[in-house]
């Protein structure tokens, strides 16, 4: 009986206090999640210029490297043998089970496997292939971009400073644009910009 007498006296937080502190909390929450919720963001998007960098360096190496064969311009999108349509995502994934058979036995890729425009979305693949997945889905067709699975990678090379020449042979990789979860990352004229769609 003693001990409640004791700690009757104790005066404790009252509701008022419990709740003026919550609201504080409140306000200081309203003001911190969303500045690192945009951290979060900025990083996401550092990641993907990271990334999309690695696509153009990869992409500048195989232009540079095939451009000098016969078959192989700048070129549109596409375009067969160019350039731009070979170091696209589409073409990189649509190829890189080329590897898997056969060319010796295989009818379809003993006609394809040793040309040019094949060997340079294999070499675009080699590069990359261990560090990005690399999705099947056409970006150059926008309502495939909101299909991309989560981790999934898409991307565009444009190769030559002339959009209107399709025979020429600049290997230079003026424009890489590259999708990831719902980013999308332009590199072009050594500049970066990232935005989310």
């Amino acid at each position: 009986m003693e001990l409640i007498k004791k700690n009757s006296g104790k005066k404790g937080f009252t509701l008022v206090e419990i709740i003026v502190v919550l609201v504080v909390l409140a306000i200081l929450a309203a003001f911190i999640i969303p500045t690192m919720l945009g951290f979060v963001a900025d990083a996401k998007g550092k990641a993907y210029i990271a990334e999309a960098r690695e696509v153009y360096v990869a992409a500048q190496a195989v232009a540079t490297e095939y451009s000098g064969l016969l078959q192989m311009t700048d070129s549109d999108p596409y375009e067969w043998y160019g350039l731009t349509n070979c170091l696209g995502s589409t073409k990189i994934a649509t190829r890189r089970d080329y590897d898997l058979k056969d060319p010796k036995t295989d009818p379809v890729i003993i006609r394809d496997y040793y040309t040019p425009r094949v060997q340079s979305s294999l070499q675009m693949y080699r590069y990359l292939g261990n560090d990005i997945t690399i999705s099947k889905l056409d970006p150059m067709n926008a309502a495939n971009i909101t299909k991309l699975s989560a981790g999934e990678s898409a991307w565009t090379v444009t190769v030559g400073t002339d959009p209107d020449r399709h025979d020429t042979k600049t290997a230079k990789v003026t424009k890489v644009v590259y999708y990831k979860n719902h980013y999308k990352v332009t590199i072009e004229e050594n500049s970066a910009t990232v935005e989310k769609y």
